[in-house]
């Protein structure tokens, strides 16, 4: 070896043996020079111990929070967050397709056949949903990879797009989907895609059709940002509004990757979002027979000859001990959304008891004879002649100048404001408003109620009230007379909704003070919050007041032929074998109003309806009923709105014995047990030998 070549051998193996000492000695600086640390770019030093090289590996997925669930008062789930993936596909297309196009676009058609087949996996007779599946993937394929520029043969152009990232499905709940979609067969087969599945959630309505009115429904709408784009906003109707169950912060999850790409957990959620719980006052087996019963009566009505079909109707149950709402159903003629109820899925106007409005009719009777017996304004032993021919009508009714005349739809003698209750006598209740003074009157649509929220911070709400010139200062006393003070006392010139009415009755009976309680609790954090009953606060009638209406209203339902109630008394002692005289007590209403329809057109229309309570001596149950008829036909509340009220309050009574509540039950003023038969098969012993309480005796059938 010649000496150049010698001294070039050395001088490499030096260089060679400086590597090791350099690299030991810089590790020593920075593993104790610099304990374990090294600078980053912005100053931070960097630890140098095993976890920085683990979290290399790692990434972090943002868990969004669940909305919180609503619960019947029986702890059965009502609505909550069912959580899903959101799947998503992002691809390349592999170089033995992009060499040769011919082959690409049947490679894609069967990505897409495995994907649209992975997604009805779960399914049986899927072939109409999976016909579906594949259009939208194709479709979605093929924007993804612009494949109309894409010539049919040769290679792939340059600068053209690689890589397809498109949407797979939404809302995937099933794990049999989620296997079949990250099976080892697709992912060996397409070893270029990688699936990419992120957590969200769909909200569940396991009993949707019961609760649609009342639990309601959470509604997207598009709304414009402040930056200009268009973004979508969530809104919930019914208790889904409340912000109790808004979603919170969310949650974090730490993953990593399996060899082939996919990601796999392997830490617990960091701050898990746990929903809030709200405990509705709803009792669901209740409400299953509020719907069907109110359903099968409307519908019945579509399937007879006659005219006398439902519009709508809505029926409320309401335990009077607490103001809790157990029950809330409604139903409308046509279909949600449809083209005669455009609103109907923004605003779910025709499927509330707090949202369609009424005429009540004379279901305010007792409602205003109690008001007017506390106030002094009227004497509970007093006779009225409530014939139309006689002198007293036309010195106090007809000599004010009403324009639509007082009329009962039949023949009534002197009764006293018991059985002008029973007989449901305009005239009678007629000479009881007028007696009231304007101020009165306006003190009684407060106490009531009747215009005013509900209290339940509902969205949409219909607030109703008394006629926007009733009580209008411009307006003389003899009009307001002639016309308000009469049309009041028997449930006209006014508007309230199925809730109002079951208030104003809470109130009667409980105190001015109640309001009706659509949720009794909610838990936050583990933590439960009940929220308050009211009811106690505020006057109370007189405990004789109170009793004089609820007799009057125990005769409404009587075995007697002229008890306007009558009908829904022989119906249910034929078909369930129980006397309801003492039983049950109530008021039946009719009336004709004048609507505005959504076309904007004004039509004629009849409001039957029903109050009932139960049981009698001591009422713990309150039933309303109200259907609406688009016709001119005789309609009334005791035939029609009856029945599927007076059945509520049986079932309900029912539900309360097998439910261990309480043990027995006492009805009837005469302090009997009474209790309904488990089976609604036996007959209750004997008759209640019903008697007129009145001393005309001259009770006949009447709205």
């Amino acid at each position: 070896m010649k000496p150049g070549e010698l001294l070039r051998v050395r001088v490499a193996f030096g260089a060679l043996g400086a590597v090791p000492i350099f690299l030991a000695g810089w590790l020593g600086w920075v593993q104790v020079a610099q304990a374990g640390t090294i600078d980053r770019r912005d100053g931070r030093p960097v630890p140098l111990v095993a976890s920085t090289a683990d979290s290399q590996g790692w990434k972090v997925e943002a868990i969004p929070a669940p909305r919180g669930s609503v619960m019947d008062r029986n702890g059965v789930i009502l609505s909550a967050d069912s959580p899903t993936y959101e799947v998503r596909a992002s691809v390349d297309a592999p170089r033995a397709v992009r060499n040769d196009l011919a082959k690409f676009r049947p490679w894609v058609g069967r990505l897409v056949t495995r994907l649209a087949t992975g997604l009805v996996s779960d399914q049986d007779g899927r072939d109409q949903l999976f016909e579906r599946h594949h259009r939208r993937l194709l479709a979605a394929a093929y924007r993804a990879w612009r494949v109309d520029l894409l010539p049919h043969a040769g290679r792939w152009p340059a600068g053209h797009r690689r890589n397809a990232d498109f949407l797979v499905a939404k809302g995937v709940d099933r794990l049999a989907v989620i296997e079949a979609l990250r099976s080892d067969d697709l992912s060996g087969d397409y070893p270029t895609m990688v699936m990419h599945l992120m957590q969200s959630y769909r909200r569940v309505f396991p009993d949707r059709e019961l609760t649609y009115g009342i639990v309601g429904h959470v509604a997207t709408e598009k709304v414009e940002l402040p930056s200009g784009r268009t973004g979508v906003k969530s809104t919930g109707i019914g208790l889904e509004s409340f912000r109790a169950l808004k979603p919170q912060a969310s949650g974090r999850r730490r993953l990593l990757r399996d060899g082939r790409r996919n990601d796999y957990f392997v830490a617990p959620v960091e701050g898990a979002p746990v929903g809030a719980v709200m405990h509705a006052t709803l009792d669901l087996e209740l409400q299953r027979h509020a719907v069907t019963l109110l359903a099968d009566r409307c519908e019945e009505s579509l399937s007879s000859r006659s005219k006398k079909y439902v519009k709508w109707g809505a029926i409320v149950l309401v335990e009077l001990d607490t103001g809790d709402v157990l029950a809330s159903a409604s139903w409308h003629r046509g279909q949600v959304g449809s083209k005669s109820y455009p609103q109907a899925n923004l605003k779910a106007s025709p499927f509330a008891p707090y949202q369609s409005l009424f005429e009540p009719g004379s279901i305010v009777k007792p409602l205003v004879f109690s008001y007017a017996l506390e106030v002094g304004a009227l004497d509970w032993s007093q006779s009225y002649d409530c014939n139309s021919t006689h002198q007293t009508y036309k010195k106090l009714i007809k000599s004010l100048g009403r324009r639509r005349p007082v009329v009962d739809d039949h023949d009534c003698s002197e009764l006293t404001p018991h059985g002008i209750i029973v007989n449901s006598s305009n005239i009678g209740a007629a000479f009881v408003g007028l007696q009231l003074s304007r101020p009165q009157w306006q003190d009684y649509m407060k106490v009531y109620g009747f215009g005013q929220t509900l209290g339940l911070k509902l969205p949409h709400e219909s607030f109703g009230g008394n006629h926007r010139n009733s009580f209008n200062p411009k307006t003389k006393l003899r009009g307001f007379r002639a016309n308000s003070a009469i049309s009041f006392s028997f449930g006209y010139e006014m508007m309230a909704t199925a809730m109002q009415v079951s208030r104003a009755y809470l109130r009667m009976f409980r105190g001015l003070g109640a309001d009706l309680r659509l949720v009794k609790a909610v838990e936050i954090d583990g933590v439960r919050h009940d929220l308050p009953i009211k009811i106690g606060d505020g006057p109370h009638y007189k405990p004789e007041v109170v009793d004089a209406v609820r007799l009057a209203m125990l005769d409404v339902v009587s075995n007697d032929e002229h008890a306007t109630g009558s009908y829904v008394h022989r119906k249910v002692l034929k078909e369930k074998g129980i006397d309801i005289h003492g039983l049950i007590g109530g008021k039946t209403g009719t009336a004709e109003s004048s609507v505005r329809t959504y076309e904007g057109k004004k039509a004629k229309v009849r409001n039957a309806s029903f109050v009932g309570f139960l049981p009698a001596d001591k009422p713990r149950w309150l039933a309303v009923c109200v259907l609406q008829n688009d016709v001119s036909a005789h309609f009334y509340g005791g035939r029609y709105a009856a029945p599927p009220a007076v059945e509520l309050l049986l079932r309900c009574q029912q539900h309360w014995e097998r439910s261990s509540l309480h043990q027995g039950s006492q009805f009837g003023s005469g302090g009997q047990t009474r209790h309904i038969p488990s089976g609604m098969e036996l007959r209750s012993p004997g008759s209640s030998g019903w008697k007129p309480s009145d001393e005309s005796g001259a009770f006949r059938d009447t709205r």
